[in-house]
């Protein structure tokens, strides 16, 4: 899985493309893939800050980056086209965090906690601003409908300057009962701005995850 990830990534303009842990075994699997891969310490307690430290590693010898993008790893139907797009509308637009997002078809997935919602203004240049994200299912529909609540998908990309703010941001209540990163963010007024995918991509969050990816890729063979 995680090597699927790898191989997009390297496909996308990306100037560098790394694997961050703090596992030696997923260390050794990367590089006999070939892959670069920095080892952190085992203090950050979400992917963010196991970027931070990563980040401090890689510019410690003056490496500068203007954009960072941290790809979940239990995404492997992530591609080389969406990353694109968020490096071409930070280049394009005055936008400071950008993820991805995608319009829920089916109640199952509107009422299930483990695919987090993304709540989103109105759509301006093709991407909008996330107000809100929750495991929850909302926004509350008495009915469900389709197209109507959207779901989050695990890449986030920051600029240089917003990536060092985050850095100084204690972890929110929210974020804490929630168990979602994003929302120590938007408790401090710092703006997550969103694009639509229209790609199939599916988080790998349990077993029955394994089997609907192993199917998607199946179809696509």
């Amino acid at each position: 899985m995680i090597q699927w990830v790898y191989e997009a990534a390297e496909k996308s303009d990306a100037t560098d493309v790394f694997v961050i842990t703090d596992s030696e075994e997923i260390i050794t699997a990367v590089e006999a893939f070939d892959g670069q891969a920095i080892l952190t310490s085992t203090e950050p307690v979400n992917g963010t800050e196991r970027c931070e430290e990563a980040i401090e590693i890689l510019t410690s010898d003056g490496t500068e980056y203007d954009v960072i993008i941290n790809i979940q790893g239990d995404e492997p139907l992530i591609n080389a086209e969406d990353i694109n797009r968020m490096l071409d509308l930070f280049e394009e637009e005055d936008v400071d965090v950008l993820t991805f997002i995608q319009p829920i078809d089916n109640e199952d997935d509107y009422r299930n906690p483990n695919i987090v919602k993304a709540v989103p203004t109105t759509f301006d240049e093709g991407f909008c601003d996330v107000t809100y994200f929750s495991r929850s299912p909302i926004p509350f529909m008495d009915e469900f409908r389709t197209n109507v609540a959207f779901k989050h998908v695990g890449i986030y990309g920051f600029t240089a300057t917003a990536f060092e703010e985050t850095k100084s941001l204690d972890p929110s209540l929210l974020e804490e009962v929630e168990r979602l990163e994003q929302l120590r963010w938007v408790q401090n007024h710092i703006v997550v701005s969103a694009l639509v995918t229209e790609n199939v991509l599916v988080g790998v969050d349990t077993p029955a995850d394994i089997a609907a990816v192993e199917n998607i890729l199946k179809s696509q063979n």
